[in-house]
């Protein structure tokens, strides 16, 4: 078994759920972070199931690809935040965020 997931299987599953109000998907083992726009779109969009559909479809590339024994989709951990809050308080820079 692999220990991370293919980047042709990867970037596509993320890419399909770009677009509308989503700005970027990111991902890691056990989480994904899903990029709105702004903060006022994560109170709207945080409970809609298309996050949950995302959720199971993430569990299914987890399974085939890393070594790790998750048994539902509640296991893979969701995260929203904005493209707002990233420009504001990371000045858009992604070492900044992840440090």
């Amino acid at each position: 078994m692999a220990n991370y997931i293919p980047e042709e299987i990867l970037k596509p599953f993320l890419h399909s759920y770009e677009g509308g109000d989503v700005w970027q998907v990111h991902s890691g083992d056990r989480w994904l972070t899903v990029w709105l726009y702004s903060n006022d779109q994560i109170e709207i969009n945080k409970d809609l199931p298309i996050y949950q559909k995302m959720r199971e479809e993430y569990l299914k590339l987890v399974a085939k690809y890393l070594d790790l024994k998750l048994s539902s989709s509640k296991e893979i951990s969701l995260y929203f935040e904005s493209k707002e809050n990233f420009d504001t308080k990371y000045r858009s820079s992604w070492q900044l965020y992840y440090t």
